[in-house]
Order: structure tokens, then sequence, then C-alpha cells
């Protein structure tokens, strides 16, 4: 059973680094994922500050996995 959970938790941040490095390429995914929110997509501020909050909250959430490890 613990090897399991080690398996899904290392799938989780194998998925999360990959998010993270096709948020910081550029801003393509935001725009998809809020036109798929039907959020606006016209302020360029708001979709860098959108794009920031997703990359800080897969870190912390990397972050907090790695340290739950067993």
């Amino acid at each position: 059973m613990i090897h399991n959970k080690r398996y899904r938790q290392d799938a989780a941040i194998e998925r999360l680094e990959n998010t993270i490095v096709m948020h910081e390429a550029n801003t393509e995914l935001t725009l998809s994922i809020m036109e798929d929110h039907n959020l606006s997509t016209g302020a360029a501020e708001k979709v860098e500050s959108i794009r920031k909050q997703k990359i800080e909250r897969a870190k912390y959430t990397i972050e907090r996995t790695k340290s739950k490890l067993r």
C-alpha cells in the first residue's frame, strides 16, 4: 500500500514540475485556462498575475509533497 502512495506522490511531483515549466515558458497555457473558465484575457497584468500565482502554488505543493514522502 505504501508503495502505491509513493508512486502517486512521485507522479504528482513530476506532473507539477511539467506544469511549472509550461507556465514559465510563456502565457499560452494561462490564457487557455482562462478561456476555458470564461475569464477575460484582455489585461496583460491580470494574466501575468494569475500565471505567477499558479507557479507559486505548484512550487508550494511540490515542496509540501516532498516533505511528506515516506
